[in-house]
């Protein structure tokens, strides 16, 4: 297609006048005659008729007529550094204002970067908004050609774990009842689906687990430990080894707490301890308000 008829098409596309078109850089009998083929415009002219059409002044140049190959060209190392530099929020944004709908790269990226906000916002207690964003994630994983089941079998373990917190939290797109999934999981590396797997498999793996990190730095790796004293029956070590997890200088993600806050609860009951249940009771509870509020009105 000539430069000209790839500008009229373009125009006539965007519903503007020629008129419109034509700005205060050049006059609209100019553009009539560039548009009808009885003048090549000069590279500024090409320039300035690409900004105001909101194109690449390549796409005029080129022989073809695909105006979302440029885009995708011109986007793609914008989104590519954000990516790379894990601005998941930014990366999304451009993918969907910058991305035709049917691009099947642009689901893969989108699934990608939904899925890594999901799990930024379980680690700080945003759960419903988590559940949103992995929702989001399958759904863009759906509908491209990429290998991307490692989304789904991941997002069941967190849909799982926020399940029980509340059945409020919950997936339109996944089934919680498939158990063998959570398993599954382990195989991604992904870090909470292996720490959900060692508080639920064989004393063998939870032993495995905690092997790989020993000292006091790994909170999930800790919790564990405190998990199989309270299956052994030492519910006086388990209560020492969370209350340590809690007054620890290491961050600790938001729904494991509402997790520690529930154990401790159980070890001072089995202890005898009812004052002490009734307060962790209580700062569970508080803790499940600020899950699920917080999340709610972000």
């Amino acid at each position: 297609m000539e430069i000209g008829a790839k500008i009229k098409k373009l125009r006539t596309s965007k519903m503007m006048t020629q008129s419109e078109l034509a700005g205060p850089q050049i006059t609209r009998n100019m553009l009539s005659q560039i548009e009808n083929g009885s003048a090549l415009p000069s590279l500024s002219t090409i320039v300035y008729i690409a900004e105001r059409l909101n194109v690449p002044a390549g796409f005029l140049l080129a022989e073809g007529d695909d105006e979302f190959v440029y885009r995708k060209m011109n986007a793609m190392g914008n989104i590519k550094r954000a990516f790379r530099a894990g601005d998941y929020r930014i990366c999304r944004d451009i993918c969907l204002n910058s991305l035709d709908e049917a691009d099947d790269e642009r689901h893969l990226i989108l699934a990608e970067c939904a899925f890594s906000i999901a799990r930024e916002e379980f680690q700080n207690g945003h759960l419903h908004m988590s559940c949103r964003f992995l929702d989001e994630a399958i759904e863009y994983a759906d509908r491209t050609m990429y290998y991307t089941e490692h989304i789904r079998i991941i997002a069941f373990a967190y849909f799982t774990y926020m399940h029980h917190i509340s059945l409020t939290l919950y997936s339109d797109h996944v089934d919680l009842s498939d158990s063998n999934k959570l398993w599954e999981s382990m195989v991604y590396n992904d870090e909470f689906c292996r720490y959900l797997a060692a508080t639920q498999e064989s004393a063998q793996f939870a032993e495995a687990y905690v092997r790989q990190y020993p000292g006091e730095e790994h909170v999930l790796a800790r919790h564990v430990e405190a998990l199989r004293s309270m299956q052994s029956g030492d519910y006086t070590d388990a209560i020492h080894r969370l209350q340590t997890i809690l007054n620890g200088d290491i961050s600790i993600p938001e729904p494991v707490i509402y997790t520690i806050f529930e154990n401790l609860e159980i070890c001072c009951r089995e202890c005898g301890d009812y004052k002490g249940a009734y307060e962790y009771a209580n700062n569970k509870v508080g803790m499940l308000d600020r899950l699920l509020t917080e999340s709610m009105i972000l």
